[in-house]
């Protein structure tokens, strides 16, 4: 009797021992290029630049996740993650230890996942599955970022898969004190995955201190046929006139988020008085003949209606880059970049891309090296 007790215990603390595994995996990457870009502005007008910058890629940044299993398929996760600039050691996004990710949740197998904390949004998470170098590191290749923004802090998320169907839906607390409509932003997405098929779309509302609104919906997919990718999307996006970002590191309604405003023009501080209307569109290539070699082409566009007291422009990119794995974690790369301003896009200070110091072209190309660990 008393050894099949004492086969019981061992058994019961073995289960729970299995029930409350868990894991912690420390992981970054680093992202390093030398880039050559026109037009970049100065005391003296627009200069060329050569400069040690981050990659075209991915921003530096080290990070932490964690899973503890608890049994019945439910799981406790989180994930810490922190950005910096390799070329200066300095912290990135804002300076906030954690500005890339800080988040906890709780996971079922059928039920889905909730998390709570700063995170990526909804339409940001959507993009980034169909854009061909799921968007990029530099402003002159990953300006439809500005249009919808990257990260927020403050934000309860639901995700969920069912089959190749899944759902991310998202809602951050703007944390005004008596209002609590003002700083929050809604989000939704959908995607369907079927084979070399991925397909959806996001829809997403920002109101800012002011109770003006950024409102947008977008839409798009990319199909894998043998070596060759094709991806596109299309974003359309309207801002309020006078719609105002709070300042970077602040606890400002949208601070940190990276959503550009609509509150100033060529003519100085809050003088606008127009909507904004960007109607952007994506579309891009990408051939991979081996596990070694990639290629990718890609083209941008945004009409502007409203950049500046009623005055349209229109904003343009084209990019290609050549990349070559050394291993797993490591590659080399050649990127190179053109844009255009025309009509009011020349001097709106608004723009994704910024003015080019009164000129209406740039012209880039960077040679670089990305690592994972």
């Amino acid at each position: 009797m008393k050894y099949k007790i004492g086969l019981l215990v061992g058994a019961t603390v073995a289960a729970g021992n299995a029930y409350a595994q868990s894991s912690v995996t420390l992981y970054g990457v680093i992202d390093a290029a030398v880039r050559y870009s026109t037009n970049q502005p100065s005391a003296n007008g627009p200069k060329t630049l050569v400069a040690l910058n981050e990659g075209v890629f991915n921003g530096g940044r080290w990070g932490l996740r964690g899973t503890e299993e608890l049994g019945a398929g439910n799981k406790a996760i989180f994930a810490l993650e922190s950005g910096f600039s390799y070329d200066t050691g300095k912290s990135g996004q804002q300076g906030q230890l954690f500005g890339r990710q800080a988040w906890v949740g709780m996971s079922n197998s059928s039920l889905g996942t909730v998390k709570v904390g700063r995170q990526y949004g909804s339409t940001y998470t959507f993009i980034a599955q169909v854009d061909p170098i799921n968007t990029a590191n530099t402003a002159e290749i990953s300006w439809e970022t500005s249009l919808i923004g990257l990260r927020y802090d403050n934000t309860i998320e639901y995700t969920n898969k069912w089959g190749g169907f899944g759902v991310n839906a998202q809602y951050s607390l703007g944390e005004q004190a008596g209002n609590a409509s003002r700083g929050r932003t809604m989000q939704f997405a959908s995607t369907y995955t079927a084979g070399g098929l991925v397909v959806g779309g996001a829809g997403q509302q920002s109101r800012d201190a002011n109770g003006r609104d950024l409102t947008l919906w977008t839409a798009g997919g990319k199909y894998k046929f043998g070596d060759v990718t094709m991806h596109g999307y299309y974003i359309d996006s309207r801002r309020d006139a006078g719609f105002i970002v709070g300042a970077s590191g602040t606890n400002a309604p949208l601070a940190n988020t990276s959503i550009g405003s609509n509150a100033n023009t060529a003519a100085g501080p809050n003088t606008q008085t127009s909507e904004r209307h960007d109607r952007a569109g994506v579309f891009g290539l990408t051939y991979q003949p081996s596990s070694a070699w990639r290629f990718v082409a890609t083209y941008m566009r945004d009409n502007v209606a409203g950049a500046s007291r009623g005055a349209s422009g229109l904003i343009q990119s084209a990019y290609f880059v050549a990349m070559y794995s050394l291993s797993a974690r490591t590659d080399v790369y050649l990127e190179a970049d053109r844009s255009w301003l025309s009509g009011a896009s020349v001097t709106d200070p608004n723009s994704p891309l910024g003015p080019f110091a009164g000129a209406s072209t740039r012209t880039g190309v960077a040679l670089g090296m990305r690592t994972r660990f």
